[in-house]
C-alpha cells in the first residue's frame, strides 16, 4: 500500500516496531517520496501522540491515515488464554481506535481526511481458532461505521479493507502446507490468492479524491471466497 501511494505522488509516513525493517523500507521508498520513518508501537497511546506531533511538524498535515496493524494469536477457543485474548485485541482493534483519534483533530483542522482500516474477512467468517482475531475484526467493521457517521461532518471519511487469504509474513506458515492451500484454492472463485500489491490501487482510490463520496464502508477483497465459504 504504500509502494502505490508513492507511485501516486503521495509523501508517507512510516510506522513499525522493527526499527531494521522500518530503515529498510523507508529507503527503498526514499527514491521517489519524502518519507519520515517512526519507530512507533501503536498500543502505546503516548507514543502515538508524539509521532503524530513530529509528523505534522515535518508535513503541515495528514491527508489520509491507514491503520493495518496487525496480529493472530490464534488457538482452540478452550485454550485460549486471556494474554493472547487481550494482545490481540489491543493490537487489531484498540489501537485502530485511538491512532484514529489521535489523527482525526489533523483532519478536522482542515475539514478534510481519509482514515482506512484494515480489517479481515475473519470478521464476517467464522473460523476456529479465530476467536480473538475474528471478534476484533468484527469489532472493526462497526468502529469504521461509527466513525464515519461521528466524523463525516469534519469531512473526515473513514472506510475499511477486509483482505482474505493473503501471502505476509503472517500467513507464512498457511502457505507452507501444500495440501491445505490446494484444498483452500479451490474454494476460491478465482483461484489464487491474494498478492500484497492486489492491495495498492484500492488503497490509492480509498486515499485519493476519487472516493470523497465513500464513506463507512469494508469493502471485502478476496478473490470472491467468501461468496462461497
Amino acid at each position: 500500500m504504500a509502494q502505490a501511494l508513492s507511485s501516486a505522488g503521495a509523501d508517507l509516513i512510516l510506522w513499525a516496531r522493527d526499527g531494521r525493517l522500518l530503515a529498510r523500507q523507508a529507503a527503498a521508498l526514499s527514491r521517489q517520496s519524502s518519507v519520515l520513518s517512526q519507530i512507533v508501537d501503536v498500543t502505546r497511546p503516548v507514543a502515538v501522540r508524539q509521532a503524530v506531533r513530529a509528523a505534522v511538524r515535518r508535513f503541515g498535515r495528514i491527508d489520509a491515515l491507514i491503520n493495518n496493524a496487525g496480529i493472530w494469536g490464534g488457538d482452540e477457543a478452550l485454550r485460549l488464554d486471556r494474554r493472547t485474548w487481550d494482545a490481540v485485541v489491543r493490537t487489531d482493534l484498540t489501537s485502530v481506535f485511538f491512532v484514529s483519534q489521535a489523527v482525526a483533530p489533523v483532519m478536522r483542522r482542515r475539514r478534510y481526511g481519509k482514515i482506512i482500516n484494515v480489517a479481515s474477512t475473519s470478521g464476517v467468517l467464522a473460523l476456529p481458532h479465530g476467536a480473538a482475531y475474528g471478534a476484533a475484526k468484527a469489532a472493526l467493521f462497526h468502529v469504521t461505521r461509527i466513525l464515519a457517521v461521528e466524523w463525516g461532518p469534519y469531512g473526515i471519511r473513514v472506510t475499511g479493507v477486509a483482505p482474505g487469504l493473503f501471502r505476509t509474513d503472517m500467513t507464512r506458515e498457511l502457505f507452507a502446507d501444500r495440501r491445505w492451500m490446494r484444498r483452500r484454492l479451490a474454494q476460491i472463485p478465482l483461484r489464487r490468492v491474494g498478492e500484497p500489491e492486489d492491495l495498492g490501487g484500492l488503497a490509492v482510490f480509498l486515499a485519493s479524491r476519487a472516493s470523497d463520496h465513500l464513506t463507512g464502508q469494508t469493502i471485502i477483497i478476496d478473490g470472491g471466497a467468501s461468496l462461497t465459504t
